[in-house]
């Protein structure tokens, strides 16, 4: 029984030791259309350079894509080297960085210190045994009750961008801080009923992981051209969890790039006239101030499928956008104050959008 023991607690720190490992390489891609259509449907594009592309490939399909660009220049061996760097200033700037039980504690004193605006909702667990929370934010303004919008803001749905994360935390902050204070806040809580979901993939989060069980949990969700696309634990709970309610608004806040985008991400075709013009106004706005670069997800960056976007949009009729902040996923730490400037009056006008 001991030597059992030992075995599976032997296996068990192997298991971890691979998943702390987990390998994405980074390309430069010149393509033409037909083979960066190709390329899409397999890989994840993450931006757009000034004639290429920069592409995504996990260790373990690298050969599988460079049959499709041959011609591809390595950018980054690992994209996550930073997580695994001996450089000690890497490693503290790293640890400044919250993990998941940082997240899980300050969602409950953010419930304690505001007790009569915010609320914790529980709305399953993940496959690692993790909570997947959403932080309801309202007043209990009877003029209010009914008829509020509601209206949804995540972050890390790729575990790995952890400046998502700190900036929504910040800006839920001043939000709170500034009801009965502020006329703009107070009216901004007043009048909606905002869920937030500051971890979307917590296992991954934890794990300092892009992907979730091997799979892109921003290309894990169905889309019209496919409604049974293969997905993941988490994202499986965020679509429940939007079926419980009435979303008319979603931000997703990803890292990196400076862009502000809606649907549809799957194809280059534009929305229906009248949600285009709305929605191509809305990004507009929200990129007014930080100079953000607005536009249509597949357009603006390449063709994705399976985007969070793409979902609430298509399936729920939400006004779903789409922001990559920053210049990095896991910029130093004294440059968040930066970013959450950029982000401020990006998330405020989003709010502010639904009367």
């Amino acid at each position: 029984m001991f030597k059992s023991l030992v075995l599976t607690s032997f296996l068990f720190l192997l298991s971890l030791n691979a998943i702390a490992l987990e390998s994405i390489r980074s390309y430069e891609v010149t393509a033409n259309p037909m083979r960066m259509n190709q390329i899409a449907d397999h890989f994840e594009i993450v931006k757009k350079l000034a004639r290429s592309y920069e592409v995504y490939v996990k260790e373990d399909d690298v050969l599988e894509f460079l049959k499709l660009a041959p011609q591809a220049k390595l950018l980054l061996k690992n994209i996550h080297s930073e997580f695994n760097s001996d450089d000690k200033s890497a490693q503290l700037n790293l640890a400044k960085y919250r993990k998941f039980s940082d997240v899980e504690r300050d969602l409950n004193t953010i419930v304690s210190t505001y007790k009569d605006i915010a609320s914790l909702e529980t709305y399953g667990t993940t496959k690692g045994g993790r909570k997947l929370y959403a932080l309801k934010i309202s007043s209990p303004n009877k003029f209010f009750l009914s008829d509020k919008p509601e209206i949804m803001i995540t972050a890390a749905t790729h575990g790995d961008e952890l400046v998502t994360v700190e900036v929504l935390f910040s800006l839920i902050n001043e939000m709170l801080a500034g009801y009965g204070k502020d006329p703009r806040f107070t009216k901004m809580i007043d009048g909606r009923n905002i869920y937030f979901v500051p971890v979307v993939s917590p296992d991954s989060f934890e794990a300092r992981e892009r992907y979730v069980q091997g799979l892109d949990p921003n290309r894990s969700f169905p889309w019209p051209e496919n409604i049974n696309n293969k997905t993941v634990d988490c994202i499986q709970g965020i679509m429940d969890f939007s079926n419980a309610h009435k979303f008319i608004g979603s931000l997703d806040l990803h890292a990196y790039g400076k862009l502000v985008m809606f649907p549809w991400g799957y194809t280059e075709n534009p929305p229906v006239p009248k949600d285009q013009v709305l929605l191509s106004d809305l990004v507009q706005a929200m990129a007014r101030e930080n100079q953000y670069k607005a536009g249509q997800i597949s357009t603006t960056i390449y063709v994705a499928k399976g985007s969070s976007a793409d979902y609430f949009y298509w399936k729920k009729n939400t006004q779903a956008i789409a922001v990559e902040l920053a210049d990095q996923k896991v910029p130093p730490y004294s440059a968040i104050p930066k970013v959450i400037t950029e982000a401020r009056e990006l998330m405020w006008t989003f709010l502010e959008h639904f009367n």
